[in-house]
């Protein structure tokens, strides 16, 4: 694994074992290609961080905060090494803890510009996990919730609150790119519906 672009670019990381699937370069730069200048500035949530390549890219590529969370003690040792490869010391926090006991502690803060969420294989509570994300203070109208998932997953994963605005396509993955549901508009149709009838 390496970083795409940004102040980084070129950086190898550390080698990847056991259960820590990390997000394909191809996948991760396609991403990143289409988020363009909106990542400089920006703060990130990267809750099942693994080795941290997701939340490095951004911060090499000019994000101003990235909060790293992961519960599994050997991921958070290889994305501390990853950080160190990098050089990177400030603009970053690192948390421990479950999914949504990090979720429920990070409550109360500002909202995230964007939020990651790369579950394990095998993850049954992706509903509940995006229903947990966007009932929250940490998802505002503006923040994009970047969901990765295997591309056969059933969609029915989705909250009524959550709207599909871009899908992108890496090997046996994709990302969904989520935002919550804008009003309606004065045909009463929602934003989903009104891109579909012109």
């Amino acid at each position: 694994m390496r970083i795409i672009g940004g102040l980084y670019k070129g950086r190898r990381l550390g080698t990847v074992r056991g259960t820590i699937r990390p997000t394909s370069d191809r996948l991760r730069e396609s991403l990143f290609d289409v988020l363009g200048t909106s990542v400089h500035g920006s703060s990130w949530l990267d809750l099942f961080a693994g080795s941290g390549a997701v939340g490095l890219e951004a911060l090499s590529r000019g994000a101003r905060q990235v909060v790293f969370n992961d519960r599994d003690p050997e991921a958070i040792a290889l994305l501390k090494k990853n950080l160190a490869l990098c050089g990177i010391e400030i603009g970053y926090q690192v948390r421990n803890e479950d999914a949504f006991v990090a979720l429920r502690r990070l409550a109360g803060k500002s909202a995230f510009d964007f939020i990651f969420l790369d579950p394990p294989y095998g993850y049954h509570r992706y509903r509940k996990l995006l229903e947990r994300v966007t009932e929250g203070d940490l998802c505002g109208p503006e923040t994009t919730v970047i969901l990765e998932i295997f591309k056969k997953q059933n969609l029915a994963i989705l909250p009524s609150g959550l709207e599909i605005r871009r899908t992108l396509e890496g090997g046996d993955n994709l990302h969904l790119l989520l935002a919550t549901r804008t009003d309606t508009d004065r045909h009463g149709r929602t934003r989903t519906e009104t891109d579909k009838h012109g």
